[in-house]
């Protein structure tokens, strides 16, 4: 079997839920070889972007899918789940790329009701792209990606990746826009790539002057799906790989502490998850519950955000107060969308526990997630991994619940 034929056989779903938002795959490869990149066991790492389905067959497999099976259990009319268009490449760093993301939200907009699209990029932005996209009066956040490794003069990324300076004056060029918000993928983030802590305050204030509504940092996961064997990673981050060999994730601690005082400081919000990220820039609830008293002392209080978001995560009354809801309802729904017995289903009030006594799928994991948005933590006996990476939410909430309750609740990636 060759490499071709192996990367063929794993290649992603056109949509798929994931962690934060669903993702939508209609081009996969990117040009780009980033040392750390879930694309290279896939084979879709320094390659040429290969479009699989028009624009306009995407848009009407969009409707398909929010008006299908999902459907059961969340309604499309009511759902804010976002949209994140390429995650298996980088839809701005070709001209096909780019003419391909204009061309494909134009037909997602006219195809469904408004609903917040992500698109990230390592890739310097044109000013035409962006005009293009405001003039389609669709709501966009960019999650700008920076490494920092080539300000660091470490060479763990080839391609036309851009450096700090023009991560901000991506940031600049989308605050002057009118539909269009930015925010800043800090990943990942480990030691050898973090800078000295005399210098963080410089780096923060810098991310916030440029127009960022805030930072989202993630570390660099280890195991299925990410390409460890790389040797640039052992001989440009050789005490972060080290590290890796007693986690599943390396991630800069005592730089993370740096960067959140930075950010109280300045009054610009550090965050471990995304999905606080997109509530910021939506002046909503999160929508996962990192606010859920279950997950909140890791998942939540560490990260500076401002007062008034936090205010809007605050849960206003008892769940089993909320309109609309009724338990009994609830699992009778989910086993249907399972197709189980609702016996099988079970919620503990007291500790914001949903659990399901069977097999999930991850990306109906997912599903249920975002259809509790955040009311209870999803626990079930063991989760079909889809993905080329794995997240953690469902591993972690299965420990915390069970094994060990005292275990913190460790952050993911989106």
């Amino acid at each position: 079997m060759t490499a071709e034929t192996s990367a063929a056989q794993h290649l992603p779903p056109l949509i798929a839920e994931h962690d934060t938002w669903i993702s939508v795959d209609p081009v996969t490869g990117c040009p780009a070889d980033c040392a750390y990149c879930y694309l290279g066991p896939l084979g879709l790492r320094a390659t040429r972007p290969v479009p699989r389905i028009t624009p306009r067959r995407t848009a009407e497999e969009v409707h398909k899918f929010l008006h299908g099976r999902r459907a059961e259990l969340i309604d499309p009319l009511e759902d804010p789940t976002p949209l994140c268009l390429g995650n298996y490449t980088d839809m701005l760093m070709t001209p096909e790329n780019r003419r391909a993301t204009v061309e494909t939200l134009r037909e997602i907009s006219r195809t469904i009701r408004p609903r917040t699209t992500i698109l990230i990029t390592k890739s310097i932005l044109r000013e035409e792209t962006v005009a293009e996209i405001d003039e389609l009066e669709w709501p966009v956040v960019w999650f700008f990606s920076q490494s920092f490794a080539r300000n660091a003069g470490i060479p763990l990324e080839r391609g036309r990746i851009s450096h700090f300076e023009d991560t901000l004056a991506n940031a600049r060029l989308i605050s002057a826009s009118k539909n269009q918000q930015a925010v800043h993928f800090w990943r990942p983030f480990v030691q050898e790539l973090t800078p000295a802590p005399a210098d963080m305050p410089f780096w923060v204030a810098s991310l916030k002057n440029s127009g960022m509504r805030c930072s989202v940092l993630t570390g660099l996961r280890l195991g299925p799906g990410v390409p460890d064997d790389d040797p640039r990673l052992h001989t440009h981050l050789p005490d972060s790989m080290r590290a890796g060999l007693r986690t599943t994730q390396m991630f800069d601690q005592e730089s993370w502490k740096e960067a959140t005082r930075a950010g109280r400081h300045v009054g610009y919000p550090v965050y471990r998850n995304s999905s606080c990220a997109l509530a910021l820039v939506s002046e909503a609830r999160e929508q996962l519950g990192t606010w859920n008293p279950a997950v909140f002392a890791d998942r939540c209080t560490p990260c500076f955000c401002p007062a008034d978001q936090r205010r809007r995560c605050l849960p206003i009354r008892p769940p089993n107060h909320e309109e609309g809801h009724n338990p009994t309802e609830l699992c009778e729904r989910l086993g249907r969308f399972l197709k189980i017995n609702s016996d099988r289903i079970s919620i503990n009030e007291v500790k914001k526990y949903l659990y399901i006594e069977a097999a999930v799928s991850e990306f109906d994991y997912n599903t249920i997630m975002h259809a509790m948005r955040g009311r209870y933590v999803p626990v079930v006996q063991s989760t079909e991994w889809r993905r080329a990476w794995k997240s953690a939410w469902s591993t972690e909430a299965r420990r915390r619940a069970g094994d060990d309750p005292t275990a913190p609740f460790r952050s993911v990636m989106p």
